[in-house]
């Protein structure tokens, strides 16, 4: 068999080899032109950005995530949404500027830990209920990174927005913050510009901590319950009685607390602070002293301790104790030194609500949230 010659085609080639390479350039710079012009407009498009937001959140990349997010104005809108939420936080004319900065410097130090999810869930598993609602909370979680990169999810608003939702799981507050931002093509190429539940996300924020706070404040009761029961088994308080009367100097009044107890526990107790409140015939307190001593007592002696209490004998409240007459003594230990160097002690308990829902206290919301800012 034999094959047609190729000699024709070799010769059309050499007579016409510049025609065909400038055929062939032309193609190839068409080509090169279109698939450059398809990833130019990649580049610029929502896709691109997004690719690019994940990835500098995954590596928590700065400068990326700088031109990526306008920290300034998403600060901003936080900021107005918690002075409305939290109107005596950080009151002043630049009180907008302070949280600003605050929540600035939080996302900076959430950036610069650099922690993983995986390192973040251990953590999380290693806390049991009561550890996590007495440690230091934070108001960001650990794996704050790594939850906004595992949570991202996309949809388009329109031709120039992109709304980006997010889950937070937050474990101290035991509550998932959802997060709705939206990002703009614009000059800068496409950028989040706003937070758009910010109103949302504070009001469950701030709800979130006050449920947090007054579990925290009857953890407390409970403890001090329990610490009080110990007290009271180790060191009976039998009676605790009270008398005054002015001394002959006539300015002094003398108010006599008279305590009996007895060790009824297997452990020395070494000292002592006693909470005392003296009342009237009608149930009001007049007075409320914490008396104390370092006395000895050992297991199955008797505790016997008289306190001499002066106050001014003219003063408002010595009249009010004077002409209650009889008086009647409330007491509770307060605190007891052990000799096993254990020391059982009753926690202040403060006012939640009174600390943190109420205007025109001494500390009013700065006593919830500046610990917070301040981890």
């Amino acid at each position: 068999m034999k094959f047609p010659s190729l000699a024709p085609l070799f010769a059309f080639i050499r007579a016409h080899v510049m025609a065909i390479v400038v055929i062939f350039l032309t193609v190839a710079l068409l080509l090169l032109a279109v698939f450059g012009i398809k990833y130019y407009q990649y580049r610029k498009s929502g896709g691109y950005a997004l690719t690019r937001l994940s990835t500098a959140i995954s590596q928590s990349n700065r400068e990326e995530l700088a031109r990526r997010v306008d920290f300034n104005t998403l600060t901003g809108t936080l900021a107005k949404s918690t002075a409305e939420m939290f109107p005596f936080f950080k009151q002043g004319p630049d009180q907008i500027r302070d949280l600003k900065n605050l929540f600035q410097m939080n996302l900076l130090k959430a950036f610069t830990e650099q922690k993983t999810a995986e390192r973040g869930k251990a953590a999380q598993k290693e806390e049991d209920p009561e550890k996590m609602l007495q440690s230091e909370l934070r108001l960001l979680p650990p794996d704050f990174l790594a939850q906004l990169a595992s949570t991202l999810r996309a949809r388009r608003a329109d031709d120039d927005s992109i709304l980006l939702s997010f889950s937070i799981k937050h474990p101290q507050l035991n509550e998932t913050f959802p997060l709705i931002l939206r990002m703009d093509d614009g000059p800068d190429g496409w950028v989040i510009h706003d937070l758009l539940n910010a109103g949302e996300v504070t009001k469950q924020f701030r709800e979130a901590l006050l449920t947090r706070l007054t579990a925290q404040h009857d953890a407390l009761i409970r403890k001090n319950a329990a610490t009080n029961k110990r007290m009271d088994g180790i060191l009976a308080l039998q009676s605790c009685t009270a008398s005054a009367g002015m001394l002959s100097d006539g300015k002094t009044l003398v108010l006599v607390a008279h305590v009996l107890a007895r060790n009824i526990g297997n452990v020395s107790v070494n000292n002592l602070n006693l909470d005392a409140a003296f009342s009237g015939p009608d149930g009001a307190t007049l007075l409320r002293r914490f008396l104390n001593t370092a006395s000895p007592i050992a297991p199955g002696e008797d505790f016997e301790q008289r306190w001499n209490i002066e106050l001014d004998g003219q003063s408002p409240q010595a009249q009010r104790i004077l002409e209650a007459g009889s008086l009647t003594c409330s007491a509770r230990w307060q605190t007891l030194g052990l000799s096993s160097a254990e020391v059982l002690h009753l926690v202040d308990v403060p006012d939640i609500m009174k600390n943190c829902d109420k205007p025109g206290h001494d500390h009013p919301l700065n006593f919830c949230l500046s610990p917070i800012f301040q981890k």
